[in-house]
């Protein structure tokens, strides 16, 4: 398991998180549930921690980056589940959507085993093993890895 680097916390703890906040997924579950996801462990654990607001913070060039878990704002109602079958397969096993990042270009998602993806186009990037690793990527601007 996983836990966040201090750098991570450090940008995490500027953009807003609060670790002692667990947020509530009522509504967001049953959104999901109704798009047809089933819901696994690492998502819960994952958007009860780290969800709802948009992290921003400074690139080290000095732009603006951004984030947010939210699977409402990232699906809103313009995709489906079937939209992203294609790379479940590729990963070989079911996944959720959490959000976005890169400003929303990557749309992200946390597979069952809680292993974190992200999306562009038809591209798809391994971001972490975890939740903790993902975030590191993130926010210490690590490249994330291409699945073929």
């Amino acid at each position: 398991m996983w836990s966040l680097s201090d750098k991570t916390r450090d940008v995490l703890l500027q953009a807003g998180w609060n670790p002692n906040k667990k947020v509530e997924l009522t509504e967001t579950i049953k959104f999901l549930e109704a798009m047809g996801y089933q819901m696994f462990n690492p998502v819960v654990d994952a958007l009860s921690q780290f969800g709802g607001g948009e992290y921003k913070f400074r690139h080290p060039d000095g732009s603006l980056e951004t984030f947010h878990f939210s699977p409402e704002k990232a699906i809103g109602d313009y995709y489906e589940k079937e939209d992203f079958e294609e790379f479940e397969t590729r990963v070989k096993e079911p996944f959720v959507v959490i959000g976005e990042a890169y400003r929303g270009n990557i749309i992200m998602f946390i597979s069952q085993s809680g292993k974190v993806f992200g999306k562009n186009g038809s591209s798809l990037f391994k971001f972490g093993e975890d939740i903790y690793e993902a975030l590191d990527t993130l926010c210490l601007f690590k490249k994330p890895v291409e699945i073929e």
